[in-house]
Order: structure tokens, then C-alpha cells, then sequence
């Protein structure tokens, strides 16, 4: 099942038109190219991405752009880190719903996938897993975690002779992610056990040892895989899955999200598979969006913050040099429920540090949602959760648009100045 693209050359005319008409119209009042609900407190006029050392280094993901959108060939990997801000997929996935269909369709995939389940905690509501009952898991803000993990931040172990696992995808009337081809993240060593699949819908299947992943390729396209890790020799002591991604051949767009609750930079950076796994996803454009859990407290240090980030930067980096990096500036919040977070505007100082070092984008998200005690306006109009850190759903589906509504502003701009003799 190809999902053809084809980009009409109206729809595209109107697309560059709309980029154009926005910037425009901006100067004068505020005009999106979605439809965005309007609220007193968001600076609607500073939700754009700021380039503090320029923006060159975004010529890359935004070529790549717009030749998906003009010849329909290629794919866009989008990869969002943070923590519960990300882990629950709403804000990503609204921003995974905006990617995907702004323009003719652009789904090449669902990305990245793991068995929250299985560890006791909340996940995307777009696909569940069945497995056997002989897994541990850890994450990455586990104390003495028994297992190492990798870009997901979340790892499942087992020790049981044959461990099972079946990823299922929802239906859904807008989104069709079935898929054929899978990447398995897993330990490939020769110590650790084989993966098994049914023959029956394998075209190939290879699995590269020094990247970490079993790759793929099926003679169909399914909204479900069972597969299977067997113990073959006496040598093997255990098989750790570290997730799995979810892609298919078909030209578009795919927005992993990478988030766990609690998750830090240090976390990240603890996840000993990060750079390893990296290149498999071949991220075009880096969201980062940790920070709210490294400022939550009164000993925040905001020098050890910045070199935490410029760490996995370069790790970024060194997987893909030309990947663009948006660094979210930390939303507004409260300490315990009483006392206003201060720290908010340090970071903020720090994001814009890091920007400036690595030529890359600031979205502000601090300064968009009205800056220090404006999270008490969103909690009035039930945007945030009574702990004043947390969005509510309406929130996050916010956020997904306001964000998609940055990047996509921006993109225009680069259109119009591309297009200038």
C-alpha cells in the first residue's frame, strides 16, 4: 500500500501565498496560517523562532522541506526530547498531526514506540503493545537502574528463555500508520539473545550490530508485528529492548517524541545507547525541550544546565552535522504549589546562550505564554494544571499548534527570501 503524495501546484501557490500574507499582516495584527484559539496573556507576536546568531544552519532541514513539499520525494526526521511535557504525546502529537497533514499529507511514519505499560507509566494513546509477563524495565531517572538505556530513555529486560512482544497500532480515520518497515532497537552482542519474526511478511531483515538495531523490511504494509527474543545458546544471559521505530518508504514527514517523566539533562546524558542510537533516527531537526526538571529547584546552576546541554548538542551533531536544534525555553511555574519558580528566566538566559553558540533557534515558550506568573492566567483558563508546571490537554494541543505555528512562519520567511532576486 503506497500512500501517494501528489502536490498540486494551486496548493502550493497557496501555501506560499498564506507564508507570505502572514508576515506581512503580522506587522498589523496577528494572522496564522492555522486557526490557533486566541487568549488575553499569550504574546502572540513573539511566537516565532529567534536566531540570536543567525539562522544558516536551518538552510538544511528547510531545503530538504521544500523539496518534500514541491517534487513530494524525500523524508523528514523531527526528533522532540523533553519530559512529561513530551513522554504523554499530546503537545508532540498535535505537532505530529500539524507536520503530517499541513500540505497534501506528509505521514511517513509513527517513529519511535515503546511499552510505557509495561513500566508502569502513562504513553501515546496512537498504539499499544501485548507482551509476556517475564520483563523489567528502567529509565533513565532510575536510581541504580538494572539495565542501560538509549534515545527513548527507557529500556526493557529479560532473562526468560523466549520473551514476546507485539506492537499494535490504533486505527485511526485521520492517520493511517501502518507501516513496512521497522527498525529494533536491542543489544546485539553475541552474549545476548536472537531476534524472531514470521517469515511469512519478512523481505529482509539485518541487523547492525555496531549501531544497536535489528532493521526491517516487510512485503506489506500491517498495523501490527509480533516478534520474538530466543535464547540459542548457553553463551546468551539476557536481551534488553531499548524501543523501536515505526516508519514506512513513503515520502513525508516523521516527529519521534522522546520523553520521560522527570527527565533532566542529566538524564540523557546518563542514557549510556544515545549516541549510539542517534544515527538511526538521522534527525533533520532537534527539539529540545528539557529544563523544567533541571530548574526546579532553588540550587539551580545555570552554568552546569548550559554545559549538560552543549554535551548533547554534540552528540546531536556529531550524528548529523547539518541537523537544525530548536532549544524551548522553560514554560512559566511554581515550587510546591506556592512559590514562583524564578529560575525560568535563567534558563531562558542559557537558551539563548546556547543559540547563540551553536548558530541554531530559540522558541521562547517562556516569553510566548506572558513570562513570570503568567502560568496563574493559564490555570484560569484551564490551559495548566493546579501544580502550576503541567499543561492540561487543551494546553498541550495549544502548545503542539503554537509551536508547529512558529516553525512553519519561519519556513515562510525562508521561501520568500529564497524566492528574492
Amino acid at each position: 500500500m503506497l500512500k501517494t503524495k501528489t502536490i498540486s501546484t494551486l496548493l502550493l501557490t497557496g501555501f506560499f501565498a498564506l507564508s507570505l500574507l502572514c508576515t506581512v499582516v503580522r506587522a498589523q495584527s496577528i494572522s496564522y496560517p492555522i486557526d490557533i484559539e486566541q487568549y488575553k496573556m499569550i504574546q502572540y507576536d513573539s511566537n516565532h523562532l529567534k536566531f540570536p546568531a543567525g539562522d544558516s544552519h536551518f538552510n538544511h532541514f528547510y531545503n530538504k522541506l521544500d523539496r518534500l513539499l514541491t517534487t513530494g520525494e524525500g523524508q523528514i526526521n523531527i526528533v522532540h526530547i523533553g519530559g512529561s511535557h513530551v513522554q504523554a504525546d499530546v503537545f508532540t502529537g498535535q505537532c505530529r498531526k500539524r507536520f503530517q497533514s499541513f500540505d497534501a499529507g506528509q505521514n511517513a511514519g509513527r517513529g519511535y514506540v515503546f511499552p510505557y505499560r509495561m513500566a508502569h507509566t502513562n504513553g501515546p494513546n496512537s498504539y499499544y503493545f501485548r507482551y509476556s509477563d517475564n520483563w523489567t524495565t528502567c529509565r533513565n531517572v532510575d536510581q541504580n537502574p538494572l539495565c542501560v538505556t538509549g534515545i527513548g530513555g527507557i529500556a526493557a529486560r529479560s532473562t526468560d528463555s523466549i520473551s514476546s512482544m507485539t506492537i499494535i497500532i490504533k486505527p485511526n480515520e485521520d492517520y493511517d500508520y501502518r507501516f513496512n518497515r521497522v527498525k529494533i532497537m536491542h543489544n546485539t552482542q553475541n552474549d545476548c539473545y536472537k531476534l524472531s519474526l514470521d517469515s511469512a511478511i519478512i523481505k529482509s531483515i539485518i541487523t547492525h550490530t555496531d549501531s544497536g538495531y535489528t532493521q526491517i523490511l516487510l512485503n506489506r504494509f500491517v498495523d501490527s508485528l509480533n516478534f520474538k527474543f530466543v535464547k540459542t545458546d548457553s553463551i546468551q544471559r539476557y536481551i534488553e529492548f531499548y524501543g523501536m521505530l515505526i516508519e514506512s518508504d513513503d515520502p513525508g514527514i516523521i516527529y519521534h517524541n522522546l520523553g520521560i517523566n522527570g527527565a533532566s539533562t542529566s538524564s540523557f546524558l546518563s542514557s549510556a545507547r544515545l549516541e549510539l542510537e542517534l544515527p538511526s533516527l538521522k534527525p533533520d531537526l532537534m527539539i529540545f525541550g528539557l529544563g523544567i526538571n533541571d530548574a526546579h529547584s532553588r540550587e539551580f546552576n545555570n552554568i552546569a544546565f548550559e554545559n549538560r546541554y552543549q554535551e548533547l548538542c554534540n552528540r546531536v551533531l556529531k550524528a548529523n552535522p547539518e541537523a537544525a536544534i530548536i532549544f524551548i525555553t522553560n514554560n512559566d511555574s511554581y515550587l510546591s504549589k506556592r512559590n514562583v519558580n524564578r529560575n525560568g528566566a535563567r534558563v531562558q538566559e542559557s537558551m539563548y546562550l546556547l543559540a547563540t553558540k551553536n548558530k541554531m533557534a530559540v522558541w521562547d515558550l517562556y516569553e510566548v505564554m506572558g513570562g513570570v506568573n503568567s502560568v496563574l492566567k493559564w490555570q484560569i483558563e484551564n490551559l495548566a494544571q493546579n501544580d502550576k508546571i503541567h499543561f492540561t490537554h487543551k494546553g498541550y494541543i495549544l502548545l503542539g499548534d503554537l509551536l508547529f505555528d512558529a516553525i512553519i512562519h519561519d519556513f515562510g520567511q525562508y521561501l520568500e527570501e529564497q524566492a528574492t532576486p
